[in-house]
């Protein structure tokens, strides 16, 4: 069977509702006003190619929000990060998120950006699996916090 093609936009204002739904599938909260800022402040002040919607079946199906930035943390030069990748549970499997991550990498590419960071969950196998599928490896930065009390 032939694998239906996914189309790959930038994110827009009228992707909210669909983001909000990914999100409150693969959480079970939904977030509209948490939402509605990051896609204003994503419109804003992000690259256009670094926040990006998948469609399959004429529908938004996942997403990712990502920036760029310069000299941040003592890295050298511009680099992308990729903060948040959802995708509808209906649609995984299916190469979404990979199709999403390959655009997101080629464009930044595209910038002169060499390197690509996140931040994933050590309990989130999945996750970790997934980005190194994708040829990501453990970076030399370190992730500090402190709870406060």
């Amino acid at each position: 069977m032939k694998q239906k093609e996914i189309y790959i936009r930038n994110l827009e204002k009228e992707d909210l509702s669909a983001i909000v739904n990914i999100e409150e599938r693969l959480t079970g909260v939904a977030r509209k006003d948490y939402w509605e800022k990051r896609i204003e402040i994503s419109e804003a002040i992000r690259p256009h190619w670094a926040s990006l919607v998948a469609e399959l079946d004429n529908r938004a199906v996942g997403f990712v929000l990502g920036r760029a930035g310069e000299l941040e943390f003592g890295l050298p030069g511009t680099v992308a990060w990729i903060e948040i990748i959802g995708v509808d549970p209906a649609y995984r499997g299916q190469g979404v998120a990979r199709a999403l991550m390959e655009r997101f990498t080629a464009s930044a590419e595209d910038h002169g950006i060499k390197n690509v960071f996140t931040l994933v969950d050590r309990n989130n196998p999945q996750m970790e699996q997934f980005f190194s599928r994708l040829g990501f490896i453990q970076g030399r930065m370190l992730h500090f916090q402190k709870e406060i009390k």
